[in-house]
Parts: structure tokens; sequence; C-alpha cells
């Protein structure tokens, strides 16, 4: 039977009720999740158009206040944000920078 997570939780199909219910987290998954490559904590961003170092820092905060905006969680303030919201937060950010002419690791 697959499970379906979304927003913290983990829910399985119940035939005899015929809806999904919350359950626990399938057996095993945590020595899963240890064994994955960890989730990139954070973006180097280099210029493409010669952006001075005042614009560089410009842009990587606004960039930074958008993607949280986007994403409803600021990753680098909020206490309990999980894996999900950074990674959502990250892609945000990348497509921002890469909006202002950067490039971006």
């Amino acid at each position: 039977m697959p499970y379906y997570y979304a927003d913290d939780v983990y829910y399985e199909w119940n035939n005899n009720a015929g809806e999904y219910e919350s359950v626990e987290p399938p057996a095993g998954l945590s020595d899963q999740v240890q064994a994955q490559q960890p989730v990139a904590s954070e973006l180097f961003m280099y210029p493409k158009a010669g952006q001075s170092t005042e614009q560089q820092a410009r842009d990587r905060e606004e960039c930074h206040r958008w993607a949280a905006a986007q994403v409803g969680v600021d990753p680098t303030a909020a206490a309990g944000t999980t894996a999900a919201h950074r990674t959502d937060f990250l892609r945000a950010d990348r497509a921002c920078l890469e909006g202002r002419n950067y490039s971006v690791e």
C-alpha cells in the first residue's frame, strides 16, 4: 500500500472508511532518510553581467525576501522548518537570482 506525504504528515488509504487517514511514518524511513544526500543549505551566486558588490548584496537580500514570501516561510528565521520547506525556498531563491542574471550553484 503506498503512502502519501503532505504538510509533514503521512497518509494511507483506508478502504473501510473510504478515505485517507494519517498514519505513522513507514518502518525504516528514518534509516533511508539518513542515507540520503544532505539538502543544500545555501546557494552560491556568480554575477554574469558585471554586477557590483553593492548590487550583488541588494539582489541577494531582495531575492531572499521574495523567496521567503513565495514559500511562506523564511528557513533562516523559522524554527521547525522542514527539509521540504528549505528545498522549496532554495528553488525560489535560485529562480530569482537567475532572473537577475546570476549563475547559481
